[in-house]
């Protein structure tokens, strides 16, 4: 989300008014798939929800750093909607995941940490595009940091595979 506005500002030309419509697409998506993914949860592996979500956001993610943009910038709307979509699909179960884990005495202090975990995401994020926009040019550096995300966040649902346990019979799934 940070380096997104830079691409369709800088590289791509657009004004801030366009900007913000073509990022809004991220925010409804993940508004609209949340609740449902909650409920999922419920019934699907949380790990399986986790690494489908990486895998979606980072392929659009990908989508957006690769796909050539000639005329018309509208044609990210998709990768947009994808980056919602996997967004959705992981931070859902993998927030779950966290609190369930938590002894409820404890769950004030889990809250701080997700908390402190996702700024301290951020910040990096922000520091690594910042980095790339003092280093290269204002049209390389969003490509090389949403190519770089996408490749973080299929990383991330690889990870979550790993805490896949075998299904058993009568027993809640994790």
């Amino acid at each position: 989300m940070v380096v997104l506005p830079f691409y369709l500002q800088h590289s791509l030309g657009l004004d801030a008014l366009r900007t913000g419509l073509l990022i809004t697409p991220w925010p409804l998506t993940v508004a609209l798939v949340a609740p449902l993914t909650g409920r999922l949860a419920n019934h699907v592996s949380s790990a399986r929800l986790c690494a489908l979500g990486g895998a979606i956001l980072g392929a659009g993610l990908a989508g957006m750093a690769l796909w050539p943009v000639h005329g018309t910038p509208f044609v990210l709307i998709p990768f947009v909607i994808l980056c919602g979509l996997g967004f959705g699909l992981f931070q859902v179960p993998n927030n779950r995941n966290m609190f369930l884990s938590a002894p409820r005495a404890r769950s004030g202090a889990a809250g701080g940490m997700q908390g402190t975990a996702r700024l301290t995401g951020q910040t990096i994020g922000a520091l690594i595009i910042t980095l790339l926009l003092a280093m290269t040019s204002v049209d390389v550096a969003p490509r090389v940091g949403l190519g770089s995300a996408a490749v973080l966040a299929l990383i991330a649902g690889f990870v979550s595979t790993l805490r896949a346990t075998p299904r058993k019979s009568n027993g809640p799934r994790v």
